[in-house]
């Protein structure tokens, strides 16, 4: 795919600039925050034959606004990293190269993620509102680590990029989620969160797998950075392990074990991997995160 130039977001009409700053946002990978929103709003369906339609849009209107907005902030604060990355897979890893093609400015880039998360924040603020203060802790929470992901003190740059990742984009949205839509969380939403998180953070994982050198010249200490090129791999087989064991163990409602469909894409994409075949093994991953929540929330319905 080809990077981003002035020859496609020249930005000289109205139409063109908000083109431009939607595919900043990298909108290809809303999925990992979209979905995780699905699953829950199907386990609150099965628990308790619960869906509010209206407060459901919202849900995902504030996550996909977080979302944009953090990976937004994220090339921003990545900015020295993605500068120097000559092995980044495009557009999977190394950013959205949109200030290293001059397309926009840091500042600009700056500005624009900090409008997003305000986007967010303000339709959260009306949903704690209305619905009470759990959700303010849930919602800060998952804020605060969805920025300071990649903000100073930078949580990746000390190991806990992943773990970032599971509860900003797992854990949190799906109990947040179950609470809109029951006003309670019981004990399968946070397993279900758990669950969800374990598979994007497998999205990140092999994502990061092309800036291996790229992040230790930069000093940014990644788990995968640490683990270094021979045995990082052998990381996204532990995450997989780790997240089809939960579907089969953990205490959910019985349809959501169709998630195990997703074992064909998995298998397919450690394979690759640990072979070296990183182009191939990162749209595997993207797809196993995919089936493994539409089907346990299909499964679930059904």
């Amino acid at each position: 795919m080809r990077e981003p130039s002035l020859d496609i977001y020249h930005q000289t009409t109205l139409p063109n600039r908000f083109f431009t700053w939607l595919a900043a946002t990298r909108p290809a990978f809303f999925t990992a925050s979209v979905f995780s929103i699905l699953c829950a709003l199907a386990l609150a369906w099965s628990e308790e034959a619960v869906f509010k339609e209206e407060w459901a849009l919202l849900t995902v209107l504030a996550m996909i606004l977080f979302h944009a907005g953090a990976n937004v902030l994220n090339d921003y604060y990545d900015i020295h990293n993605d500068n120097g990355n000559q092995e980044r897979i495009y557009p999977f890893s190394g950013g959205s190269r949109f200030i290293q093609n001059n397309v926009l400015s840091a500042a600009e880039t700056f500005w624009l993620g900090a409008f997003l998360l305000l986007g967010g924040v303000i339709i959260g603020i009306w949903m704690i509102w209305l619905t009470g203060v759990t959700l303010l802790w849930i919602g800060l929470a998952g804020g605060v680590l969805a920025v300071f992901y990649s903000a100073p003190p930078c949580l990746a740059c000390r190991g806990l990029g992943d773990v970032t990742i599971a509860l900003a984009f797992g854990v949190l949205p799906v109990a947040g989620t179950v609470w809109i839509q029951l006003g309670e969380i019981p004990v399968s939403a946070w397993w279900l969160g758990v669950i969800v998180g374990i598979f994007t953070a497998a999205i990140l994982w092999v994502n990061s797998l092309p800036d291996l050198l790229a992040d230790r010249r930069a000093g940014k200490h990644t788990l995968p950075v640490r683990l270094g090129e021979k045995y990082a791999p052998y990381g996204l087989a532990v995450l997989f392990a780790l997240g089809f064991a939960l579907i089969l163990f953990a205490p959910l409602p019985d349809g959501m074990h169709w998630g195990m469909l997703a074992l064909v894409p998995a298998l397919a994409a450690v394979h690759n991997v640990l072979q070296g075949k990183l182009l191939p093994t990162i749209p595997l991953v993207l797809l196993t995160h995919a089936v493994v929540c539409l089907m346990m929330a299909m499964g679930s319905l059904l």
